[in-house]
């Protein structure tokens, strides 16, 4: 406190004044071990926290001139000219002697290193967290200073044996509140019950957390694979995005921890499985259960829109029915950064195949389109599920590589719609070749659909929007006020969405039901995925070889969300309450608030 006071307890009459001195005595700011010889108290109290702390060899401080002295009050008796300054700021900046040590310049390695992506995302990911540890720890404190206080009133009327017994009940269970609450979670907390999904980097399981009963669709990642492709992004973007939002439109993010080997996502389980299940059932939707699900997804794309994501790959894989009928989007992996830059290059070089060529294109009827469609699909088990991917719904700007915006996800959602609507996808022919060749030609391909006898399939409203969303950028709806605007929502009302009665409920037995979902022991729906694991089966090996986990990218990576039954401190004091009585005062003494209950 000795050093401080020179600094900062002085009694300034003029503020210019002491704003010079103050500055002064910062620029004679010098570090490290004290060499001075011990002085007397009296001499100690006349000089200043600076020459204190400064070094008696340093040129600066053995002149006379940077000696400061202070009365008793460490009140500056003058303040010096501005000449006198000088000889103090010119050491500073001139070039330094041997005796003096010049901080090194940073240089732009350095600030080409702060401004990357990946540090950028490590400073948010610290603000974020010191954020939640904080907030976390005064919630609990406000929390337990209130549950005393109702342990207090509560107890007070007990005998003095029984009220001990009760409060040594209680400390206990707040000490292992807060066990659990410092407890991260880990694979070996969750029962799997069976397996619902498949990727090219790891598998998602319908999971159940063995303490608190949740359940959840648990992603395992592997860290190599990940590594090796260049998708650790891409798995982090996910992970950020989950644990931003709050929206009842997207999925929720419940526990994203990891280990060596792997990284661990427990996310909520949507029941009803995907809108890709529920075409192929219907074949197509009727205009108005068409519009219910189209509204949907509108409103889901533009919550992630507004989070300032775009999802850039959408499809009717991506979108969930959950138990009521509504609809979740999820697989957000590609949204903050580009799609996969191998799936661009084979795309692109399909592209570029039929660029030159010809293109006459064939007229079909409805049925033959629907019929060719369904063909495709079944010939080619493993289409929607193969490592390039198909370009149905994939706007042509990011195909090509070009620049692009969060409108591109109007282009999918309009593809969608048609597809909903007639059975089949705007551009698809009897081959990928050839649907390659339309997404080309896509002015020329994109029509209104007959019926043999001349009727329109679309009503104008609808082909009106859809023309608005498969467009150029330039004519494209811009954003999502201009859709809620179109008058094919016109009988919509946005605000009471999911207050609505779904075409669709899943009728589940239990909450552990996966039969919406592909079974995983069935060998005709494992044919789906023969490209995606025979893709996983090579990278596996290629990764085994000298390629290791890249731990440091996922620093921050764990998350518990605040619901999180295992953390209710509701549960304290249930055994007390339950005696019926009444609670306000405080008990024992124990109203400190950082106080250790031990």
């Amino acid at each position: 406190m000795t050093l401080i006071s020179g600094l900062f307890n002085r009694s300034p009459k003029n503020e210019a004044n002491y704003i010079d001195e103050l500055s002064r005595d910062v620029e004679s700011l010098r570090f490290g071990p004290n060499e001075a010889p011990v002085k007397s108290k009296a001499e100690t109290d006349n000089n200043s926290f600076m020459s204190i702390c400064s070094s008696p060899k340093s040129n600066m401080s053995s002149s006379p001139r940077h000696k400061i002295t202070y009365n008793k009050e460490n009140t500056a008796p003058s303040t010096p000219s501005r000449q006198s300054l000088i000889p103090q700021i010119i050491p500073l900046y001139a070039t330094p002697k041997s005796s003096q040590v010049r901080s090194p310049r940073i240089d732009k390695e350095f600030y080409a290193k702060a401004n990357s992506p990946k540090v950028k995302r490590l400073v948010t990911v610290c603000q974020m967290y010191f954020l939640d540890y904080y907030c976390d720890l005064f919630d609990y404190v406000i929390g337990r200073r209130e549950r005393i206080k109702q342990v207090g009133d509560i107890l007070k009327d007990l005998p003095q044996q029984e009220r001990a017994l009760q409060w040594k009940n209680y400390v206990g269970r707040e000490r292992a509140f807060l066990r659990k609450k410092r407890t991260k979670p880990r694979n070996r907390d969750f029962h799997i019950v069976t397996q619902v999904g498949q990727g090219g980097y790891g598998q998602v399981f319908l999971a159940r957390k063995k303490d608190t009963k949740e359940i959840c669709a648990l992603k395992v990642l592997n860290k190599k694979l990940l590594t090796r492709t260049d998708e650790t992004r891409h798995v982090l973007t996910e992970r950020d995005i989950l644990t931003n939002t709050r929206s009842e439109w997207l999925v929720k993010l419940f526990y994203a921890f990891q280990d060596t080997e792997n990284v661990y996502m427990a996310m909520e389980f949507v029941p009803g499985g995907d809108f890709r299940t529920l075409l192929n059932n219907a074949g197509y939707l009727i205009p108005q259960h068409a519009r219910f699900y189209i509204s949907e997804m509108f409103a889901a794309v533009n919550s992630l829109h507004q989070l300032g994501y775009t999802h850039r790959d959408l499809k009717p894989e991506n979108f969930l029915i959950d138990a009521k009928g509504h609809i979740k989007l999820t697989d957000f992996g590609l949204a903050a950064g580009s799609v996969s830059t191998d799936r661009i290059e084979s795309m692109k070089m399909r592209l570029n195949q039929v660029k030159d060529l010809e293109y006459k294109p064939r007229e079909r009827t409805v049925r033959e389109r629907q019929e060719q469609y369904r063909s495709l699909r079944a010939r080619d088990i493993h289409y929607a599920n193969s490592i390039v991917g198909s370009p149905d719904y994939m706007a042509l700007e990011v195909l090509e590589g070009k620049p692009y915006d969060y409108s591109v996800d109007y282009w999918s959602l309009g593809c969608m719609l048609f597809e909903a609507l007639v059975g089949y996808t705007p551009f698809s022919g009897s081959s990928s070749d050839e649907t390659y060749k339309n997404l080309k030609s896509w002015k020329q391909v994109l029509k209104r659909p007959r019926y043999e006898d001349g009727r329109y399939v679309f009503s104008d409203r609808t082909w009106q929007l859809i023309t608005r969303l498969i467009a150029t950028p330039n004519e494209r709806l811009r954003n999502f006020k201009q859709v809620m605007a179109m008058p094919y929502f016109a009988e919509v009302n946005w605000e009471t969405l999911r207050e609505r009665i779904p075409p669709f409920t899943p009728q589940l037995d239990n909450e552990e039901d996966a039969g919406y979902f592909d079974d995983f022991s069935n060998e005709d729906d494992m044919a789906k995925y023969k490209d995606v694991i025979a893709k996983r089966e090579r990278d596996e090996k290629m990764a085994q070889s000298g390629i290791k986990a890249d731990q440091k990218s996922f620093v921050g990576f764990t998350f518990k969300h605040k619901g999180n039954p295992g953390t209710n401190s509701g549960n304290i004091l249930s055994p007390i309450l339950l005696n019926g009585r009444r609670h306000d005062s405080e008990f024992g003494g124990y109203n400190e608030p950082f106080g250790t209950l031990y």
